[in-house]
């Protein structure tokens, strides 16, 4: 059901009274003496107390990020933002992660100055952190001069059902080795448009990886934790191997596969390095020996949740630079929150980046239209 701004603050105005109330009656419960009187109280609290729950099931119900009146109730107040800069797709995917950002630019270009010309990216984070959108943010920012001057630079597939972003697939993976090396040979024949009569070995020895006027190929994969496989090590070591027989003169490829771990930035301790939960950490410590093996690889986790600032500086980045107008859309971001997040930003003002994502979302389409 949808609900109106004015009958949303009616009720939020009524919550307060209740809770008013409420703190009053159970102070004359304690005092009273009357049982009679003590027992009319103590229904009228059981009443209050169950109108005061319909109202917080009624607002949690309306303002939910997941839900069109959620979404309704926070583009009231993004309609009032002053946004002055043209929003491109980087703006979806970009409040924060500087740290990462600058780590993955680094590794770039130690690995491009050393020649190699395939690169490998690993992003390990919780599904409510959003690696993918951080894999987007280094092909945006990375490519950037490249996608504004041609997008027929890079080659890369792009998602038309989703504002054109890039497209991101499933990892190839089957029951054993040679059945995954089976799809990725396969998924390298559709996605590059080879011709199929050649073997595996022939297109990347041709170079057939894109066309000549490409000068980067994106290979952007996921893979969620339940479908790992033991064989993951064997299997990487075979597409590192496979794609170090391509001639040097082809475009530089970057392979960046998402690996999606449940809750991992609640299960790693900052101090320690390490990852409390067995299987995380059993995929987490694989994928790290692979790295120190193939010195063109990295790995990057976990992604945090973000602080609130983050959100209101890519606000201010963007050209809002009145508070007066970023702080109704926080508290109204805030107020979509499931119980346990909201918990969360009571105590330190973190969001997670799935619901900071919603906002960009929302934004990003109100102001391009």
């Amino acid at each position: 059901m949808a609900y109106s701004i004015d009958e949303l603050h009616g009720y939020l105005q009524e919550r307060e009274l209740i809770v008013q109330k409420l703190n009053r009656l159970r102070q004359a419960t304690i005092v009273e003496t009357d049982e009679s009187r003590r027992f009319a109280y103590e229904q009228e609290i059981i009443q209050q107390e169950n109108r005061k729950n319909w109202i917080d099931r009624t607002l949690a119900e309306a303002n939910n990020l997941g839900t069109e009146s959620g979404k309704e109730h926070l583009r009231t107040f993004i309609q009032n933002l002053k946004i002055s800069e043209t929003m491109g797709l980087l703006h979806l995917v970009n409040c924060n992660r500087q740290d990462v950002r600058d780590r993955f630019e680094a590794g770039f270009d130690q690995r491009s100055r050393r020649g190699d010309i395939n690169h490998f990216y690993f992003l390990s984070a919780c599904p409510s952190q959003l690696p993918p959108s951080m894999g987007e943010r280094m092909v945006y920012e990375l490519l950037g001069e490249l996608l504004e001057e041609s997008r027929h630079a890079v080659h890369c597939k792009y998602n038309a059902v989703n504002r054109d972003r890039v497209k991101i697939g499933k990892f190839p993976l089957g029951y054993s080795l040679e059945k995954s090396q089976e799809l990725f040979r396969d998924f390298c024949a559709d996605w590059f448009d080879w011709d199929k009569s050649l073997s595996f070995e022939a297109a990347i020895q041709g170079n057939f990886l894109s066309k000549a006027k490409h000068q980067y190929a994106i290979l952007p994969f996921y893979l969620n934790k339940r479908d790992w496989k033991p064989c993951f090590a064997a299997y990487f070591d075979w597409i590192a191997a496979q794609l170090a027989a391509r001639p040097t003169g082809g475009p530089k490829l970057l392979v960046f596969l998402v690996l999606y771990l449940d809750d991992l930035h609640n299960s790693y301790d900052e101090t320690t390095q390490m990852v409390s939960e067995p299987k995380s950490a059993d995929i987490i410590n694989t994928v790290n020996a692979i790295c120190e093996k193939h010195p063109n690889a990295g790995h990057f986790y976990p992604l945090h949740p973000v602080h609130e600032t983050d959100v209101r500086d890519w606000f201010t980045d963007l050209g809002e630079m009145n508070n007066a107008r970023i702080q109704p859309v926080l508290d109204a971001l805030a107020q979509g929150l499931p119980e346990e997040e909201k918990e969360l930003f009571r105590q330190s003002k973190l969001l997670n980046m799935d619901r900071v994502e919603l906002v960009q979302e929302l934004v990003f389409d109100l102001y391009n239209k």
